[in-house]
């Protein structure tokens, strides 16, 4: 398992089957999200409760504030039909480092004595200001050279984002990293004895991640240099408009001059506009292929030569129309936006608002933070 776990005395090393699920709690960039899963008589997985609520403010504030996080959390508890206060939940964004290592063991070292070591070396100041764990990518069979994802954050940050949520009336069972919600949630998603090769490019405002998945197993987070706001000031800058306007023109049209059906032709003016923004942004999605091509470089070498079966787009761009189409277009690769996790489990007579389709992207972390503990082969 791969969590931050050294943080909180009360974890079990072992994973049962759990009738309500915890909920899954992610504090994101402009909203709280939460949602709990349970179990159903069938084995099968089914939503019980989610709720999004926006931030009355900056997030840091709101993190810094016991008495305004309570009341947020207790607004959230309300929509929906949620089952105790147990929660499962992930550093906010910028909080945690996620780097690939290589390592050799020699006989009578351990993963994580040599791992510590490492990172020793290359963290600035005394380790044991740091919260580490890792994640193991590949053993070799003569069991000397190997890889790992290694997690690090400030502990100082860690136990205040602890003592924060408890404040705030919450129980916290685990302390996770977003890619293993997203792993799992991938995982869960596949059909039933399918292994799929998966990156999910995780759009932010400043920062974007792209994250490896083979299988069941976690290969890669990676942090670049593309984000929204680096899109949204090259329309500003080329179109000469502000960036209210330049979003409420991303909000109406498609980067994507084909991006029509029969029932919902595009015009004139939407084809002229599609074609203008993409040409606009057609540079900086570019650099972003050139980043994915690193990736996938890396998966081959990680799997024998495979390559990835579908891209998955999540986060703030992952909503702009006609994104994943270009990015198909540039790359020759299946890309959609992840599918709304929620249809993925179904609850009989649970309101349609709950299961909405545009909620996919944004809730993502969320579902796969609240899964974990519902599947065997989870943890």
């Amino acid at each position: 398992m791969f969590a931050l776990n050294q943080a909180i005395q009360t974890i079990s090393p072992t994973t049962r089957m759990n009738r309500v699920g915890r909920i899954g709690l992610e504090c994101a960039i402009n909203e709280l999200h939460l949602v709990q899963l349970e179990t159903a008589s069938s084995g099968g997985i089914r939503v019980r409760a989610r709720a999004s609520v926006s931030y009355q403010g900056d997030r840091s504030e709101v993190l810094q504030s016991p008495r305004q996080l309570r009341a947020l959390i207790g607004k959230a508890l309300s929509k929906g039909c949620f089952k105790r206060r147990k929660v499962v939940t992930a550093m906010p964004g910028g909080e945690t480092r996620i780097m690939p290592v290589n390592y050799n063991v020699k006989p009578g070292q351990g993963d994580a004595s040599v791992i510590l070591k490492l990172m020793g070396e290359r963290l600035e100041g005394d380790v044991s200001e740091y919260v580490i764990d890792y994640l193991p990518i590949r053993t070799e069979s003569q069991a000397d050279d190997r890889s790992a994802l290694v997690a690090i954050a400030r502990r100082k940050a860690v136990l205040e984002y602890l003592e924060v949520l408890r404040k705030s009336g919450l129980e916290v069972d685990c302390l996770e990293i977003g890619p293993v919600a997203i792993r799992r949630l991938v995982a869960a998603m596949a059909p039933q004895g399918k292994r799929d090769n998966v990156l999910v490019i995780n759009f932010g405002s400043v920062a974007s991640f792209l994250t490896l998945i083979s299988g069941n197993r976690l290969l890669l987070d990676q942090a670049i240099q593309f984000g929204e706001d680096m899109l949204l000031e090259k329309i500003m800058e080329a179109l000469d408009m502000p960036e209210p306007s330049v979003r409420k023109l991303i909000e109406m049209h498609s980067l994507d001059p084909r991006d029509g059906d029969k029932e919902h032709a595009l015009d004139a003016v939407d084809i002229d506009v599609a074609a203008t923004l993409q040409e606009i942004l057609k540079p900086l999605f570019l650099e972003l292929i050139d980043e994915i091509n690193r990736a996938l470089i890396y998966m081959a070498s990680q799997t024998h030569g495979e390559s990835v079966d579908r891209i998955y787009l999540l986060g703030s761009v992952a909503r702009w129309h006609g994104a994943d189409k270009l990015l198909n277009e540039l790359l020759v690769l299946p890309v959609e936006t992840i599918p709304n996790p929620l249809k993925t489990f179904l609850r009989p007579g649970v309101p349609e608002a709950i299961h909405e389709l545009d909620a996919a992207p944004e809730i993502a972390v969320a579902t796969g933070l609240a899964l974990r503990g519902l599947r065997a082969s989870d943890d």
